[in-house]
């Protein structure tokens, strides 16, 4: 059953796995040649979307806007709000940039390249997901705590 993912009571991996398992992540320590390096160095800077947020005025106002739209009086805002709007900004930013490369290749057929670039958008996205529901997991849960007391 190669390939299948792990279920709750399966039994964890043997110590002769984990050995094999670090014998071969030596093996996978990324390109080795200055082309093989220069080639993904670049990586990062194709859409811009491996760094963080640009923390210039625009950014600062509009995570303002949705924490402000999140807690209109009632509540103090608190980092976890700031977390949840600059995760929806991620968001947003994430859509433009796919969308902008929909329409970069809607007069022609996509090619398997731009293909695993709109995939590879997938991944950003989950990330920024996450931190969105984490943020809304934690902003609930002090919501919570403090009408208990």
């Amino acid at each position: 059953m190669a390939g299948r993912l792990s279920r709750p009571g399966d039994p964890m991996a043997t110590d002769k796995q984990i050995a094999a398992n670090r014998a071969n992540a030596q093996h996978s320590t990324g390109p080795k040649t200055a082309a093989g390096k220069r080639r993904s160095s670049g990586n990062a800077f194709r859409h811009g979307l491996s760094g963080p947020l640009p923390n210039d005025e625009l950014t600062v106002t509009a995570t303002d806007a949705i924490v402000s739209a999140l807690f209109d009086g009632a509540d103090k805002p608190h980092e976890d709000a700031t977390a949840f709007a600059r995760s929806q900004l991620e968001l947003r930013r994430i859509r433009k940039v796919r969308h902008n490369m929909l329409a970069d290749s809607a007069h022609e057929s996509l090619y398997p390249r731009e293909l695993r670039r709109l995939i590879a958008l997938d991944r950003y996205e989950r990330v920024a997901r996450t931190k969105s529901r984490r943020a809304r997991q934690l902003i609930s849960k002090r919501r919570n705590s403090s009408s208990d007391s």
